[in-house]
């Protein structure tokens, strides 16, 4: 009898269990049904392997909502057409691109949403007329569409490789290694000269520095003998140019003295105009026969003078010698 009962309550758990996951399960597809969505379409060119149906849709990291369609655009077969069902309080943007991004180790993959800014208009979009979202290669897809070129690459780069380890190209190899091998037992041979040169570097170092100490003692001496000659050429100048403004002074006053004496000199001429012209007409011409007259003067006086130098008193008392007869 007991374990009748214990079996009766245990059959009666497991079916107020079901029921309830039932009733659960009915509420929350009756809260799906009654949130209001809004339905928009994305055009894959590549492949959508790992996105189904209820598959999520997140933007930016947060679902906002599912895949409710896949399929390929009928008047277009290289599109897959993919229509998507957003929560009505995240209406999509301009400037919003869709792309394929992997869930996990599962292979699963959803919808990521980004790329509106700050002030972009709500793209309006219903489920009669559903708005084209634009959509961009996801990073994988780039990746494997990058396979083949990287492929190529590596192809070429080993044939150049190989071009580079032909049997010339060993040969010579070889013989470099050889020559290094060479150089390096030399160098080895050669330690003590390397040593007794590194000393003779170190010691004209020591002598270039103290060269240099030299240098710098001279170019000090000199920079000073400059700032005086600097001192001297400008004393020199500051004098030749004081004397120069004097002298231009100078001769300032002294033009203007001469344009005083000018202008005087004009007045004077100006005034006897009258004077100098009858001058010039008729004093001149008694002035020529006064100077004429006085030119015959003169040249009388001086033959008189010359016979008194040359007679003497005879000249003035007039007594003539008598001549004598040779008879």
């Amino acid at each position: 009898m007991d374990s009748k009962g214990s079996h009766f309550f245990i059959g009666l758990f497991v079916i107020f269990g079901i029921t309830g996951i039932f009733a659960t399960g009915v509420w929350l597809s009756r809260q799906d049904s009654t949130e209001k969505t809004i339905s928009y379409e994305i055009h894959f060119e590549e492949s959508v392997s790992g996105l189904n149906i209820g598959s999520w849709v997140s933007y930016r990291g947060i679902r906002i909502g599912s895949v409710i369609f896949m399929g390929i655009k009928p008047d277009n077969p290289q599109l897959v057409l993919v229509r998507i069902s957003v929560q009505d309080d995240h209406q999509l943007r301009q400037g919003d691109v869709a792309s394929l991004k992997f869930g996990g180790i599962t292979g699963s993959s959803y919808i990521y949403i980004e790329g509106a800014t700050p002030g972009s208009k709500v793209i309006q979009s219903s489920d009669a007329d559903p708005a084209v979202i634009p959509s961009h290669k996801s990073e994988f897809e780039q990746v494997v569409q990058g396979v083949p070129e990287l492929i190529n690459q590596s192809t070429v780069l080993v044939q150049r490789f190989a071009n580079i380890l032909n049997q010339d190209n060993q040969e010579q190899l070889q013989s470099i290694l050889t020559n290094v091998n060479a150089i390096s037992t030399s160098l080895a041979d050669q330690n003590e000269n390397i040593s007794g040169m590194f000393v003779t570097i170190q010691d004209a170092a020591t002598e270039f520095k103290a060269l240099s100490i030299s240098l710098n003692q001279t170019i000090t001496k000199v920079d000073t003998l400059v700032t005086r000659l600097n001192s001297t050429v400008d004393g020199v100048n500051d004098l030749i140019t004081d004397d120069a403004k004097h002298l231009i002074n100078e001769w300032k006053i002294t033009a203007n003295a001469l344009k005083t004496l000018t202008d005087s000199a004009n007045d004077i001429l100006a005034a006897n105009q009258d004077s100098l012209q009858q001058f010039s007409q008729e004093g001149l011409n008694e002035f020529v026969h006064f100077l004429q007259e006085a030119r015959l003067l003169v040249a009388g006086l001086s033959r008189v003078v010359d016979r008194i130098e040359s007679s003497g008193a005879r000249f003035l008392l007039d007594q003539h010698t008598p001549e004598i007869n040779p008879e």
